[in-house]
């Protein structure tokens, strides 16, 4: 009995590493814009309760990724000026991305490999999709 059933987790998670991101990806995303302040992205990530933020141009292109951890780490214990500082200054330039059309299974290996917890999604043209995280996995079964 506990051979069939790990069978069936195993075809289970099969089926679920064909998956593409575009069918479970976070959407409509809380951003901000290259030149805002590092003050700016603080407010937003409170006012919204999320800890990244995808740095966008007005076209909407991915530049970077600005994270609580970064805002401590290389504004606060630095005793930089967040009212100051802006987001381009700390935000991890050129993240790992993938696309709408990557499987679950790619974007897995890659979390892993990358000890990342999210992947922001981007088309062709490095305009932003969405953001796939450790969170979105874990709801449909496939998380660390």
């Amino acid at each position: 009995m506990v051979f069939f059933y790990s069978r069936e987790l195993s075809m289970k998670r099969f089926q679920i590493a064909n998956i593409t991101v575009d069918e479970v990806m976070t959407r409509n995303l809380v951003t901000i814009t290259v030149g805002s302040s590092v003050e700016d992205a603080v407010r937003k990530m409170i006012e919204y309760d999320v800890e990244c933020l995808p740095v966008v141009d007005s076209e909407g292109i991915l530049h970077g990724l600005i994270t609580f951890r970064d805002i401590v780490t290389k504004a606060v214990l630095s005793h930089k000026d967040v009212k100051e500082l802006k987001v381009e200054d700390i935000m991890t330039r050129n993240p790992i991305t993938c696309s709408p059309k990557s499987t679950i299974l790619e974007v897995v290996k890659i979390m892993k490999n990358k000890h990342l917890r999210r992947i922001p999604v981007v088309d062709s043209n490095n305009k932003l999709m969405g953001l796939i995280t450790d969170f979105d996995l874990t709801i449909i079964g496939w998380g660390k």
